[in-house]
């Protein structure tokens, strides 16, 4: 192989690797936390105690995901998801609809979020005709979180600088890149074999 063959074939090689690394910011920032909710004393005053749930969320990506169970309906209620327990105003996260067998999700962004000075998610049960941008005082489960600082000293989400942009567009895909990897190793290639071919019609000729 000539100097130059292999020099087009390095650059064959770096094109690919570029290709499929990663773009800045197209992972996801923070870690997802997870909390369990149960009827706490002292904050829960509603519903059944052996009422259960998850809370996942994540401040830095802008989601919340609740799964509850053992939490039928209330005939004049409607079940919602609220962040509070900061200095900041309680923030409503969402409806939770249950079924009869006492099992609702909710799966939502956090669009709207001003702060992340939160400890405490509950699941309130409103009742009919009371203002929705109040938090219930009637309370069902609940569960007591921490967000991390932003020098990384507590377990949990990551506390970005920024409050998020749900509406950013999102990083390329793995096939995404690997049709990026696909269409720069062909264009460099065919780059490379042009430039073949002229070496070699030069020496042929000479």
């Amino acid at each position: 192989m000539t100097r130059r063959a292999a020099v087009l074939a390095a650059g064959i090689l770096a094109a690919l690797v570029a290709a499929l690394i990663p773009l800045p910011g197209a992972g996801a920032n923070g870690v997802p936390q997870l909390v369990k909710l149960t009827y706490l004393e002292g904050i829960s005053n509603f519903g059944p105690r052996n009422a259960e749930g998850v809370l996942e969320f994540s401040f830095s990506e802008a989601y919340a995901r609740v799964d509850v169970k053992n939490l039928p309906p209330v005939e004049g209620y409607v079940y919602e998801g609220w962040l509070t327990g900061g200095t900041a105003a309680p923030f409503r996260v969402g409806t939770i609809r249950t079924g009869a067998d006492g099992i609702g999700v909710l799966d939502t962004r956090l669009q709207g979020l001003t702060s992340y000075d939160y400890r405490l998610f509950v699941v309130a049960a409103r009742p009919a005709g009371a203002p929705e941008d109040q938090l219930p005082a009637t309370i069902s489960i609940a569960g007591r979180f921490t967000v991390i600082s932003d020098d990384g000293s507590s377990p949990g989400d990551v506390r970005p600088g920024t409050l998020p942009d749900t509406g950013e567009a999102p990083g390329p895909t793995t096939i995404e890149r690997a049709a990026r990897a696909l269409f720069t190793m062909l264009a460099v290639g065919g780059i490379a074999f042009v430039a073949l071919r002229i070496t070699f019609a030069r020496r042929n000729s000479a």
